[in-house]
């Protein structure tokens, strides 16, 4: 199987590719942007830029892939509200060429989407329940989700979750803790093995969500190609969480000191985010029907915390 990845130096992205290479021996080639990867990778890659047609045609032609996973982003959402035109082109444009492209080579193309397609009191939402986004990032990733499953032959998407894990293509880069979930797991890992005590955001930050390692997300998504099937998927894990609740758990997990987390108040706006900037509270996701679909089950908060304690302490998948 040869299957082309978007966004290869993400945290998603690369454990996508450490799971399907070193677990599964899967071909694969990847996309870089601005960060080249930082070690010796088994896997070819290079850069192509997911808003030039022409250079997203070319590239997946000349691969061939049976399958592609678009998990390339525009992290930066500050700058997708200074620069709308550039968020649609990332999200929206770099679909639209891929999808084209995944028919010219007949290759079965999968969307990375996400739980903040919801507005944060749908929760827990399933496969089932209508998106309602509440900011700009959300918008997006709704429009390329219907824009796929319309103009894809062979589509899924795969929305995540909180999603934390090693960054292998960069795993000595500091984690740091956001308004979403994202390497939170590991910011708080970082920070106490320092020493150091741990201010957890509250506020008007995503408050609740289900908690979802990135190489499980790598092997759900290997599965929904491997059974070829279309629609939308959950790909999290099957517990939800708060940030302080997670925090604790963490601390636990890795056998760390819980009494130096404390309690903090963040509003989006102070962390340098436009007026009109909203964040879903809780977006939670149910994730039961996808564990059917693919008959995988899902993993608990102590046994993701498990893995991932494996993961960062003996650096393999």
């Amino acid at each position: 199987m040869r299957i082309y990845v978007t966004g290869g130096t993400g945290v998603v992205g690369s454990n996508i590719i450490k799971v399907v290479t070193e677990r599964h021996a899967v071909d694969v080639f990847a996309t870089v942007h601005r960060r080249q990867p930082l070690h010796p990778v088994t896997y070819a890659y290079g850069a192509v830029d997911m808003c030039d047609r022409e250079q997203v045609l070319r590239s997946v032609r000349a691969y061939d892939p049976d399958a592609i996973i678009h998990c390339a982003i525009l992290s930066d959402h500050k700058v997708m509200y200074q620069d709308r035109m550039q968020g649609w082109n990332a999200y929206v444009n770099s679909t639209r060429y891929l999808a084209e492209a995944a028919n010219k080579v007949r290759a079965k193309m999968i969307l990375i989407s996400t739980d903040w397609v919801f507005d944060g009191t749908q929760a827990p939402a399933d496969e089932f329940t209508p998106p309602n986004p509440v900011n700009f990032y959300g918008v997006l990733k709704v429009v390329g989700e219907t824009l796929l499953s319309a103009q894809c032959a062979n589509w899924a998407v795969a929305r995540v979750s909180a999603v934390n894990g090693v960054h292998w293509a960069r795993p000595e880069q500091p984690m740091e803790q956001n308004i979403g979930f994202g390497n939170f797991m590991a910011s708080v890992v970082e920070t106490l093995r320092n020493n150091k005590p741990y201010t957890v955001f509250g506020g008007t930050v995503n408050l609740r969500g289900t908690p979802t390692l990135a190489s499980e997300i790598g092997e759900m998504v290997l599965q929904i190609i491997k059974l070829d099937l279309t629609g939308i998927f959950h790909c999290c894990g099957g517990e939800s969480a708060t940030r302080f609740d997670l925090a604790c758990k963490t601390a636990e997990g890795f056998g760390l000191d819980a009494g130096m987390l404390r309690k903090g108040a963040s509003d989006v706006h102070t962390l340098g985010f436009p007026d009109i900037y909203c964040v879903p509270k809780d977006t939670s996701l149910n994730a039961e029907h996808t564990s059917r679909q693919l008959e995988y089950p899902l993993l608990n908060l102590n046994e993701a915390i498990g893995e991932l304690r494996r993961q960062m302490e003996t650096l393999t998948i």
